[in-house]
């Protein structure tokens, strides 16, 4: 048993060897692939010069640790939506506010008698001194028919 899973253990490390050598040969060959690596300057160019130095030294590499740190002073998501909604809430009642009137004064004369009409139906009046007083027999009836509650315990 101990001899089958030693087997097992050198081919993973075999695996894992080839796997780094494979990526370290891949690292080294990149630049073989870069399009226009290798085309050559034209010297009758204003920037051959430029171009011819910027090619000699290429400049540092970036790093993982100049990616510089995420803002604090930026608004989040949620609250760029928020802003697009309201926008478009002041938007939508802009539109409808600035819009032509549905509505107009025309018949207000026609509107007023059929108005005058339906509450001349009700009878609607100022209360009399003898329906005032009637009132107050009635609340004073009621009154005195009213039982208190009991007394709290």
């Amino acid at each position: 048993m101990e001899g089958e899973t030693h087997i097992f253990w050198r081919a993973g490390r075999l695996a894992l060897l080839t796997g780094a050598a494979m990526s370290l040969a891949a690292c080294v060959t990149i630049d073989a692939f870069e399009p226009g690596a290798n085309a050559a300057i034209d010297p009758s160019s204003p920037a051959a010069a430029a171009v011819a130095a910027a090619v000699a030294d290429p400049g540092a590499r970036p790093t993982f640790a100049s990616i510089p740190e995420i803002p604090t002073d930026v608004r989040p998501a949620s609250a760029w939506r928020q802003a697009v909604e309201d926008q478009e809430a002041d938007r939508l009642f802009t539109q409808r506010n600035g819009a032509e009137d549905s509505w107009s004064l025309a018949g207000t004369e026609a509107f007023a008698a059929d108005l005058r009409a339906r509450i001349a139906e009700i009878d609607v009046h100022a209360p009399t001194d003898a329906e005032m007083a009637e009132s107050d027999a009635y609340a004073r009836a009621l009154r005195a028919r009213a039982t208190p509650p009991p007394l709290p315990r």
